[in-house]
């Protein structure tokens, strides 16, 4: 029997690579970042760790990199648990096409 994260790991491998999709554009006021779609002006907040993998994503990056370079920001926080935060934030801003999948 699978988990759900082995099912998610299987559409998702770790060696996927994400870039910033062009035609997002970003605000940020003070401290915070802001995401608009220009296609229908919807408007996306990046809490601290969504506004730092998007800075990671403004070259092309895998999930596997990904996940190393927040581990090393956060290093008491167990390594599964940093896989799981990063693949989730991924898809959930492929899914809203605020990235793209780079073959």
């Amino acid at each position: 029997m699978t988990s759900p994260l082995d099912d998610r790991e299987k559409k998702r491998p770790r060696e996927a690579c994400f870039r910033r999709n062009p035609v997002i554009l970003e605000r940020q006021i003070d401290d915070t970042v802001f995401l608009v779609n220009p296609d229908d002006e919807t408007i996306f907040y990046l809490n601290p760790l969504s506004a730092g993998l998007w800075r990671l994503l403004a070259e092309t990056v895998s999930i596997a990199v990904a996940g190393s370079i927040v581990q090393d920001a956060f290093p008491d926080t167990p390594p599964d648990q940093i896989v799981e935060d990063v693949s989730k934030l991924i898809e959930d801003m492929e899914r809203r096409r605020l990235i793209l999948r780079v073959d």
